[in-house]
């Protein structure tokens, strides 16, 4: 279910991969469940004008459905078409928006407003699409859809777009990235305390129980074998060792600690029949994005775990951008301890006063980075996440004024 009163599910791929038609059958599933004037009075539905240019005023899908939309360029025009009655948001074309698309989708979802949106990933060049990463970052659910891939006699599941000619086709991520092995990413996402790392250790165990039952000879003639595994961790997350990973509850596996990737790329290329990458708080690691690319361009199965957002309730690290190149994402949940009835997606961050003891919010001007454990760190909930000193959002007093609750 989703985490809050107010949430985002975000409906994205590549091109042809039924975005559309999935966004078409939801709005469609609610008019045909309500009274007409109730949909009319507390449903939106908007698109912006790039978004398939060719039919103005409508929200089209490649296989001729579609769906009447009202047309919105810039976020200040999607405001104007809110009202205090507002309740949902059926937005099409959200990639294609400008940088303010951003603070308004968080200051809605704080509204108690619930937004589907359809939007790109990632360009033909394989790059994020515009704002996607900071949109992804504020993403409750995520509905990645996979085209078929258009490369003759494949037919694989597609993840990339590709641009042929005048016009764009979906690939799957072996023809796109033309390796022998077919890669794939993997992104475990969630605040702390969420059972990230145990899926990561669940995911190894996997592995090593297969090739118990079905050992490799000779693997070290074999070129990247998907069942033969590294897992890095950065090396200064001592919290449990420097050469373990270990989850909150004890379960534990080997990792290889790493000050930069560098080194992974240094191990793996003296290592070349792993197939199976892994990494423990992806966050720390600076260059992130670029290193996840190139594991792809190798053919790597690529498993990374970690942090969206940092305390502050902001992208953190290169997550944001990781998460655009997943084939699959992982969200998981906490349990919120302040208010104790909804799901935790927030990091809350706790400081000690010095003088009294007693445990308060980290001011949004502290440090990012502090490898800490329950003693400074908890799971909160949207409503119950609090930043002393965060900047004001400033489309909060915008949807307060057109009385929007």
């Amino acid at each position: 279910m989703p985490p809050n009163p107010g949430w985002i599910e975000l409906i994205y791929g590549c091109v042809k991969s039924g975005k559309s038609r999935t966004l078409i059958d939801k709005i469609n599933s609610v008019k045909n469940a309500i009274d007409k004037e109730k949909f009319k009075k507390e449903f939106l539905v908007v698109k912006h004008p790039l978004d398939d240019r060719e039919t103005k005023g409508k929200i089209s899908s490649f296989d001729g459905g579609s769906i009447d939309a009202i047309e919105c360029e810039t976020p200040k025009d999607l405001v104007e078409c809110i009202t205090k009655y507002t309740k949902f948001i059926f937005l099409g074309g959200v990639h294609l928006f400008g940088r303010d698309i951003v603070p308004l989708l968080k200051a809605l979802v704080d509204t108690n407003v619930i937004i589907v949106a359809t939007g790109i990933n990632l360009t033909s060049k394989g790059k994020p699409y515009n704002y996607i990463p900071q949109i992804m970052t504020v993403t409750d659910v995520y509905d990645i859809r996979a085209g078929e891939c258009f490369t003759p006699g494949c037919g694989e599941d597609a993840y990339r777009s590709v641009k042929v000619g005048d016009h764009f086709e979906p690939r799957c991520m072996k023809c796109y990235y033309k390796t022998e092995k077919k890669p794939s990413l993997v992104v475990v996402i969630g605040p702390m305390f969420s059972q990230k790392t145990l899926e990561l250790i669940a995911k190894v165990k996997e592995k090593e129980r297969k090739l118990k039952l079905n050992p490799i000879k000779n693997y070290k003639d074999e070129f990247m074998n998907k069942d033969l595994s590294a897992i890095f961790k950065w090396s200064k997350d001592k919290r449990y060792g420097l050469e373990k990973i270990v989850s909150h509850d004890g379960g534990s596996i080997d990792a290889i600690p790493v000050d930069n990737t560098s080194q992974v790329k240094s191990y793996l290329q003296k290592n070349k029949h792993i197939g199976f990458v892994g990494f423990d708080e992806i966050q720390f690691f600076k260059g992130a994005y670029p290193l996840i690319n190139w594991l792809l361009e190798k053919g790597y199965s690529v498993y990374a775990v970690g942090l969206d957002e940092n305390f502050k309730g902001e992208g953190f690290g290169d997550v944001p951008k990781i998460l655009t190149l997943a084939d699959t994402i992982i969200s998981k949940e906490a349990y919120c301890t302040r208010c104790q009835k909804q799901p935790a997606t927030k990091t809350q961050r706790f400081v000690t006063d010095t003088i009294n003891g007693i445990k308060k919010p980290a001011k949004y001007d502290d440090p990012i980075v502090l490898v800490a454990g329950k003693d400074s760190y908890t799971s909160a909930c949207r409503s119950c996440h609090w930043v002393p000193g965060k900047p004001l959002n400033k489309y909060d007093n915008i949807l307060k004024l057109k009385k929007i609750n």
